[in-house]
């Protein structure tokens, strides 16, 4: 059976994903890969904040001639880290750092203005964040604002001297850039939002659609075990009622009333199976095989056996003495239990050495132990995974029966399975008023 390898989450891993947003702020599990690379200039990416703050610090303070340079330079850092978690705030951050540029910044040269460079990037982070976590309203919104603000700047703020840049960057070259630019870096976030909104979505329908698969499986399985105990007890019912039917002519000396008294366990009788035969009509399906076949039993383990050996799997079966008069429901649970062990031993470790003891305990308690070493090194598992209805069914037919069961791996690699089954304790219990 296939073990998952555990997620790494040693504690370097898990303060990068606070530095970067490789996932999840605190997973641990991630590896580098394109999306985690792109994350390294992405929202929140603390390295990168660092950088644009550096390089809006210098471009305010020698460039610009703006003394408190830091303070404007900060808010563009802090809003491309803020970004993962609060674009909103991250956008106000953004502006913040614009309307501090365009009033106090002396530009003679050729300098981008009123965007910096810095600024020019965390407007697309900041941007492109709120199209990818936000409400679509909401990225209009910040965009319109900007071109709001933009416009003001050109109406109503500072010229700067471009008399003697060599290559002229105008304020409405410059703002315009930035609102064709971060319109597209807009749709990029809006577009990974809705990939991410499908993928959800799928996850959420593969998750009920396999939910439901399982209880299906579940409901089958359950009626198939109300199949074979109907099978049981419709025999013991025919039993009764024929020797109820049969009583005033193999008995001599009954009186009336004690032959009417057969009669009406007869009758009774009878009519409890016509009503079992009704059920079994609805549990069965019309075209099962072998429905009118005896149960398995104790008895059929060894043509069980026979059949896993010629598959590859040696099985080595040991049945102690058991009881003469094992009840039907016992004998057919021991059957199932070691077949699906064996089933299980055959898919998740083929050729793996297996070993079947049914014994019995004090004739009170039957006792079924499969187990199984690990399979052999160049044996591949037939099928990596099961449904796991397996170990599901076999614990509701031994509790059907009022006994136990233990499952689990070995120390040495294997699996093990262990059902222990009340047989006389069972029957005086539900005698019991």
């Amino acid at each position: 059976m296939n073990a998952q390898q555990p997620s790494r989450t040693s504690p370097a891993r898990v303060v990068v994903s606070y530095l970067i947003a490789t996932g999840p702020a605190g997973d641990g599990a991630w590896r580098w890969r394109f999306t985690t690379t792109l994350a390294l200039i992405g929202p929140g990416s603390v390295p990168f904040g660092l950088g644009m703050f550096a390089i809006q610090n210098h471009m305010l303070r020698v460039d610009y001639l703006i003394p408190w340079g830091v303070f404007p330079a900060f808010a563009t850092g802090a809003a491309v880290v803020l970004a993962r978690f609060r674009p909103v705030e991250a956008w106000l951050l953004v502006m913040a750092s614009l309307a501090a540029t365009m009033s106090a910044a002396t530009v003679d040269g050729s300098q981008p203005w009123p965007l910096t460079t810095a600024n020019l990037f965390a407007l697309y982070l900041v941007l492109f964040a709120l199209g990818r976590d936000r409400r679509f309203w909401v990225g209009i919104l910040a965009w319109l604002s900007y071109l709001f603000i933009g416009a003001n700047a050109l109406q109503y703020g500072p010229t700067p001297d471009l008399s003697a840049a060599v290559n002229p960057n105008p304020a409405s070259d410059n703002l315009a850039l930035g609102a064709v630019l971060g319109a597209f870096a807009f749709l990029i976030g809006l577009t990974v939002r809705i990939w991410r909104q499908g993928r959800a979505r799928l996850a959420e329908k593969e998750e009920v659609a396999e939910t439901e698969r399982h209880r299906r499986r579940l409901l089958e399985e359950r009626t198939r075990i109300a199949r074979e105990l109907h099978d049981i007890v419709a025999h013991h019912m025919s039993v009764i009622a024929v020797q109820a039917s049969t009583a005033e002519y193999r008995l001599a000396g009954l009186d009336g009333e004690a032959k009417a008294e057969f009669r009406s366990i007869g009758d009774q009788a009878r009519e409890s199976l016509a009503e079992m035969r009704r059920l079994l009509g609805v549990l069965r399906s019309e075209d099962e095989a072998g429905a009118r076949e005896p149960q398995p039993g104790p008895e059929a383990l060894r043509g069980l056996v026979e059949s896993v050996n010629r598959a590859g799997t040696p099985v080595a079966l040991d049945v102690v003495e058991l009881p003469e008069e094992l009840p039907e429901t016992v004998a057919l649970t021991v059957f199932r239990v070691v077949q699906e062990a064996l089933s299980n031993v055959v898919r998740h470790a083929p050729g793996a050495s297996t070993s079947v003891v049914v014994a019995a305990e004090e004739s009170a308690v039957v006792t079924v132990a499969v187990s199984n070493g690990p399979p052999p090194g160049s044996a591949v598992a037939a099928v990596p995974r099961g449904s796991g209805l397996g170990l599901v069914g076999m614990g509701e037919r031994v509790a059907l029966e009022g006994g136990t069961l233990e499952t689990g791996p070995t120390a040495e690699g294997g699996f093990r399975v262990f059902a222990a089954l009340p047989v006389e304790t069972r029957s005086t219990a539900e005698e019991t008023p």
